[in-house]
């Protein structure tokens, strides 16, 4: 695990728990740090490892002993990231951005993947199969080439112990998910959220590297200041400007 910080240390103190495969380097990630910094958020970015084996010790017990040391305010998680944040048991709110509850399988690998997770190795030979069209048209191919193009059986079967053991949902939470993910189960999620807590948006997996980002993002704003579900879904707006009609930190891209 690694982290990196970024933003004012005397604003509130955000943890975010990155997905599998991203780095605050990435064009996408950067964005939405530094629109999340702008908004008055100390960001605790976390790096989780792309190929552990043991949930427990290599991902949930190092978020929380950090988090805990520094008297985190407000989780947000992404994918992998949502998962262990789902396991952490902190006393603050968490907002989700498609977590991994669930694996996206069909066809003929509804058969062969709980095969392949009884395999007994931790060596990374199985494709991820994630595409840049799955996670949105902004991703750079040199953002999902850095990503490892392999998971290995042991990963996947701790994935899949993690997703079969969650803890039950807590009613503050928000999850946001696209209906056309094709990284993530969407049923799990739908499974696992109430309705009142669940955010649909418009993009791939990652709505940060997505074409409406910017209007998702004013509704997870939101979300990270308290408002319901119900009132995101009713009244998600254009973040093109900000309340006070400032104007936040162009894109780079």
């Amino acid at each position: 695990m690694r982290v990196t910080q970024h933003g004012d240390p005397g604003d509130d103190d955000l943890l975010f728990v990155l997905g599998w495969g991203n780095e605050p380097g990435h064009r996408s990630v950067e964005w939405l740090l530094d629109r999340l910094t702008y908004e008055g958020y100390h960001v605790h970015a976390v790096e989780l490892p792309t190929n552990g084996w043991e949930f427990e010790r290599q991902y949930v017990n190092p978020v929380r002993a950090y988090a805990v040391d520094r008297d985190i305010d407000l989780v947000l998680s992404h994918s992998t990231g949502g998962l262990v944040a789902a396991h952490l048991d902190l006393s603050v709110r968490n907002v989700f951005l498609s977590p991994w509850w669930g694996t996206a399988v069909s066809g003929l690998a509804t058969l062969f993947l709980p095969l392949v997770r009884r395999l007994p190795t931790t060596k990374a030979v199985i494709p991820s199969g994630i595409s840049r069209d799955d996670l949105g048209e902004l991703k750079l191919a040199a953002e999902l080439a850095d990503a490892p193009g392999n998971v290995s059986p042991a990963f996947l079967r701790m994935i899949r112990g993690a997703q079969v053991s969650l803890p039950s949902f807590r009613p503050d939470d928000v999850v946001f998910v696209s209906l056309s993910d094709r990284v993530v189960d969407v049923r799990a999620i739908g499974d696992r959220t109430p309705s009142a807590n669940l955010v649909p948006y418009d993009g791939g997996h990652e709505f940060f590297a997505s074409e409406g980002r910017e209007r998702t993002l004013s509704t997870v704003l939101d979300a990270l200041d308290g408002a319901d579900a119900s009132s995101l879904r009713a009244n998600g707006a254009d973040a093109s400007d900000s309340a006070d009609g400032t104007e936040r930190p162009q894109p780079t891209d």
